[in-house]
Order: structure tokens, then C-alpha cells, then sequence
């Protein structure tokens, strides 16, 4: 008799830690998927964003817009080392810092450095 109750005790026992070691291997299971799906999810981006790199250096072999914009930021420079011109860069730089609202400068910044392909400071924080 005691060995019949030993034996049910000993087999809901065994029974039990089966189910437990099932459901921990499960719940293993799904966080090592979980990981996995974001792996790929990075793998991704990465690749998505290298794929527009390349694909914006491409059509911009074409284009004359990073040519306009590398003019419209050299000028200035250049020529507030020419004296028939320093009155008018002279002029410009102080209309345009105290009249130019903040948000401009941001706008324009950020379209520069776009059209130049410096994403990283048009944005990108984390």
C-alpha cells in the first residue's frame, strides 16, 4: 500500500517537473525569438539605411542642387576677402542675424546639410 501512494506521490511529482521544465524551455524558446526578431529588425535598418546612402550618392551624379548649396555657403567666405565686396558680406551677415528668425536658420541648416549627405546633423538622435 505505501508503495502505491509513494509511487502516485513520485509520478504527480515527475509529472509536475516535466510541465515546469516545459514551460521554462518554452518561455527560453520565445525570449531567444524574440531576440532573433530584432536582430533582423537592426540587420534591416542598417541595411536600409546603407541602401539610401548609395542609392542618394547615385542621383546626385546628376545634380547641380550640391553644387548651389556649396556655392551659397562658400561665398561669403570668399568673399570677405574681397574688398569690393566686404561692404555687402558685411551687411548681409548682420541683416541676416538680426533679422532672420531662429527656426530660418535651422530650416536652412539642416537643407544644407542634407544636400551635402550629412545626416547626422540633420538628425538621428537617440
Amino acid at each position: 500500500m505505501w508503495s502505491a501512494i509513494v509511487s502516485g506521490v513520485t509520478s504527480l511529482a515527475s509529472d509536475y517537473m516535466a510541465e515546469r521544465k516545459t514551460k521554462a524551455e518554452s518561455k527560453a524558446k520565445i525570449v531567444q525569438a524574440e531576440t532573433e526578431a530584432r536582430i533582423q529588425h537592426l540587420k534591416r535598418i542598417s541595411e536600409t539605411e546603407s541602401n539610401y546612402d548609395l542609392e542618394a550618392l547615385r542621383q546626385t551624379q546628376y545634380s547641380w542642387k550640391d553644387e548651389f548649396a556649396l556655392i551659397i555657403v562658400v561665398f561669403p567666405f570668399i568673399g570677405a576677402f574681397l574688398p569690393w565686396t566686404q561692404p555687402y558680406v558685411e551687411q548681409g551677415w548682420i541683416f541676416l542675424s538680426e533679422k532672420t528668425p531662429d527656426y530660418y536658420w535651422y530650416i536652412f541648416s539642416g537643407a544644407i546639410a542634407a544636400s551635402m549627405g550629412i545626416r547626422w546633423a540633420v538628425g538621428r538622435k537617440k
